[in-house]
Formats: C-alpha cells, structure tokens, sequence
C-alpha cells in the first residue's frame, strides 16, 4: 500500500493481488457445525426466553439486536463471520479476487429458500441491491463502495467496487444483510412479520408481544442437519421471572441482560451457565447537536464524572470487562482504556469544563433508554448519582424499541443509553455510525472531520498493521472528544436446562451457536 498523504491511499496492484483465488473450504452445514456432535438426536422444542422480542423481523431494516441475535437461524449471507472473527464460505462455496475492485462469488447449488425456490444469482443481486439503497436499509452505509453487481451465470455474481475496501467481505456478513428470494420484500410490508430465508430454521409464528416461533428447515443444504424440532423465543420482560421458569423446566435456554440474575441462575443446581466474553460494550451515546451535548466540554465533563469501576459492578455485577473505546473481545484493534484520555473519574475537572462551556449554574439533560434491556436501566441510578455529583441534573425518559429505532434512524435522538454489538471490524464499528453523510449516518451527529478523514484511509488501507495505527488514532480522538461514552463489556450469560448439548456462544452474542443444539432426551 502506498499512501502519499493522510485521506489520499495509493493502490499498489501487487499488494492487492497476492491471490487471485479465496477459495476457502466449504463449511460443511455452516458456522460451528464442526463442533456439534454428529451423534446429537434429532427432535424437541428449545424453549428461549428473553425480556422482549422485536418489533418485526424484517431482514434489511430491522437493526435491533434483539433481531439481530436470532436471525442467522433464519437467513444467511454468501460470507460467515466465525469465531476467530474471519469471514468463512456460507452461502459463496468459494470466491476469486480478479483485482482490488473486483469479486467473483460461486454460489452453492442446491441450496433452498423456506419457501422451496432454490436460490441463483438474481437472487444475490436482489438481495445486496436492496441493502444499498439507503432509502430502504439502514446498513446502506455498510455497501455503499459497491459499484455494481452483476450476474455472470446462475451460480455465479460479480462484485465491483468503487475502490479497495479492506473489510468488504466481512461486510458482506454485516447484520443487515440476508438473503432472500428476487422479488420477495414486494412494497416493503410483506417481511415484516414473515420470514424466506435460507437458514436451518423458518418462521412459523411471530407476535412481537408474545413470541417467535421457529421450525426446523427439513431441507438445509448443509451437511450437518438442525436437529431441535423447534425453537421457541419467549417474551418474559421479568428476569426473575425467567430463573423461575428455568427452575422448573418450562424455560429450556436464557441469556441474561442483568449480572445479578444470571448468578442468582448459575446457584441453581439443576442448570448449566455459560459465561463468555463478547465484542459487545454498554455505552452513553451523546447527542452533538443538542444541548447540553452539543459543546465539547460537556462532552467531556460527563466522561470525567462517570465512575466506570462502580459502574461494570453494579450494573454488570463485575461480569465483563472494563473498556476504552473498542470492547476487548477485538482484541486486535482495542487500546487499552490505561492509554486513553479522560478515562479517570475527575469531579473537579468535569466542573470546571462545564463552566468553560459557559454553564454558572446546574445543567439540565435527558438520557434515554430502552425497553427490554435490564443492565442499562441498572446502570442508570449511577450514572444519575455521578452526573449530579459534578453538577448536571438528569432526567431519564424511557422509551419501547420501535419509538428509539424511528428516532435514531432519522437521526434525532437524545443522549441514550445502548448496548451495541455484532460488529467484528472497527471498520464496521465506526464508519456507518461515526463518519458525516453521505458515506456514514453519523447517527450521534458528531460532524468530526479529522474522523472522517481517518474512517476514509482506515478502510482503504489493506494491510491489517498498517489499518491498527489509523484506528489506534480514531479511539484517542473518540476518548478526547467523547460523543459516545463506553462504560463496559458486559460478558455473554447464558443458563439452560443441563440437557441442551452442542451449543457454543459467538463473541457476537449471535446465535450461531443454536443452529445445531439438540436436546438430550
């Protein structure tokens, strides 16, 4: 890679072009089936309760994780992302690198959509064509280096970029993607609550308030097979109301939000628990064009008067880890928190920027937060506690999913309160969400254009130790100019019913891990 000055990368064609060929080994009924015991018996119903389900379920739109997390069950990309964080063949039985602009996907024959038409390549261009219109997807931001996308046969497409992008293919595997039959999301309304993807399971049932019911996909193209004959997502919004279901088996599987309730989960004696850690991090995004937040001294107030120890142990009950900018389970990209600025609590220092901001006396400001997420509102009572200690009174607005995701997509939140995840490149972390339109959303509306600057040549940049220095810089300017406060990693909690075999977390906090679970009867 030649670069002659910072925003302005060369292309070196030889660096590109190391192999023209990525022709990776067919994964043989996709992510973690190597792992899953070919002796697990087939049969069962996976009962999984959560405190709250999504709104809808449409593939493209929808970006709550609480969709995100069950939806690779149901759809699938043409690239994985697995475990080590690498993209792996999914629904692309391999794929060739013609040059730094251009890919060329061979697809998987055979391979069946829930509704029984086999997928070809219109369907791919169907698919990622609709997850770059911005008017449609909100992960627009995610493709939009795409140029255009071609059909050369029926298992065969063509990628061609705009320019080199260093995480292409991981972006392909982006969580709003999935694909789905050409035609199939006809004016916009049919996917909401119905589901044709290609997964080891189908939508059977969806009511939002009430539950997701999945079945077992007969016809999965892979060689390992789903064997649970269903999967049952529960709505419980009481945690303690799902130990209590797990205490007498009519809860199967959960994963906890709250610390405290996974512990109170892991002493009882009939249950399983799995803790692991995630590239998951609770966070206080500001808001750059409202007040208070608008002025960077506030924004830098509220990050020196944060206790972040006090806050991982109350809210996360010490189940996680504390962070800088980027969570640790990236553990190739994140600094250290110890190497950033404005990390240490500093009361005195935060009210002192505040009069710099102009503010005499107590500063008014509203933290949103979320329906259905336990560990944020339990972060809350401190976070109150510290602001007012350094002089900002705060008022809390609670607000259902669908009316954050309206507000937040527009964009016009209010500083909120979010617990983010699925993103396994700092690429992806940062450029949809902090880089100005047109290229990002920019949805905190920082208008940083030093970041801008750094977001460009970080995803130009190929060579991943000449990428670790950009983003190095990019967390140092996030922790100096805080429009996004992250508080903790929280770990991956999981307790079940000790006759669920073969399931493994993914550091995404993704259900990979459910695809190929059974029961043991």
């Amino acid at each position: 890679m030649k670069q002659s000055r910072l925003g302005r990368p060369g292309v070196d064609r030889r660096e590109f072009l190391k192999a023209t060929t990525l022709a990776g080994v067919a994964l043989s009924g996709g992510l973690l089936a190597q792992r899953a015991a070919a002796q697990g018996k087939a049969g069962g119903t996976l009962v999984f309760a959560s405190t709250a389900l999504p709104p809808n379920i449409e593939p493209h739109m929808q970006g709550l994780d609480i969709w995100q997390k069950r939806k690779p069950l149901i759809y699938e990309n043409l690239v994985v992302v697995d475990e080590a964080l690498e993209p792996k063949p999914e629904l692309a039985e391999r794929w060739e690198q013609k040059s730094p602009t251009e890919y060329v996907f061979h697809l998987r024959r055979g391979v069946r959509f829930h509704g029984g038409k086999e997928m070809d390549a219109e369907d791919v261009k169907y698919t990622y064509d609709r997850v770059r219109d911005p008017k449609i997807s909100p992960g627009a931001n995610d493709l939009f280096f795409i140029k255009q996308i071609d059909v050369v046969d029926r298992h065969t497409v063509r990628f061609v970029l705009a320019a080199p992008v260093a995480t292409f293919l991981i972006n392909l595997a982006g969580k709003y993607n999935g694909v789905i039959p050409k035609g199939a999301a006809g004016d916009g309304k049919e996917l909401l609550v119905k589901a044709v993807g290609t997964g080891p399971f189908a939508v059977a049932e969806f009511d939002p308030s009430r539950r997701l019911v999945l079945k077992r996909n007969p016809s999965y193209w892979g060689a390992q097979k789903p064997l649970l004959d269903e999967i049952v997502f529960q709505a419980i919004p009481d945690e303690s109301s799902v130990v209590a279901g797990l205490r007498t088996g009519q809860v199967t599987m959960a994963e906890f939000a709250s610390a405290l309730n996974y512990q109170v989960a892991r002493g009882v004696a009939s249950l399983a628990t799995v803790q692991a850690p995630s590239t998951r991090w609770v966070v206080l995004d500001l808001a750059g064009d409202q007040e208070p937040t608008r002025r960077p001294e506030v924004r830098q107030a509220i990050a020196l008067a944060l206790d972040r120890a006090a806050i991982l142990q109350i809210a996360g009950s010490g189940l996680g880890q504390r962070l800088g900018v980027l969570p640790p389970g990236l553990k190739s990209w994140a600094l250290p928190w110890q190497e950033l600025p404005n990390q240490q609590r500093d009361v005195a220092r935060a009210k002192a920027l505040l009069q710099k901001a102009g503010f005499s006396g107590r500063v008014a400001m509203k933290i949103r937060n979320i329906v259905g997420f336990p560990a944020l509102a339990a972060a809350l009572p401190v976070i109150v506690d510290n602001l007012k200690e350094a002089g900002i009174d705060v008022s809390v607005e609670t607000v259902d999913g669908g009316v954050w995701i309206k507000d937040w997509i527009v964009p016009q939140s209010p500083p909120t309160m979010h617990d983010w995840g699925g993103f396994v490149d700092p690429d992806q972390t940062f450029f949809r969400h902090f880089h100005s339109a047109p290229g990002g959303k920019d949805f905190r509306r920082w208008n940083n254009k030093k970041a801008d600057e750094l977001l460009e040549v970080g995803r130009a940049t190929l060579d991943r130790a000449k990428r670790k220095p950009i983003y190095d810089q990019l967390q140092k300017l996030v922790a100096e100019d805080p429009i996004t406060i992250p508080l903790y990693s929280p770990d991956l909690l999981y307790a079940m019913q000790k006759s669920v075999k073969g399931f493994q977390p993914h550091p995404t906090g993704f259900y990979y891990g459910l695809r190929f679970a059974w029961l043991e009867r």
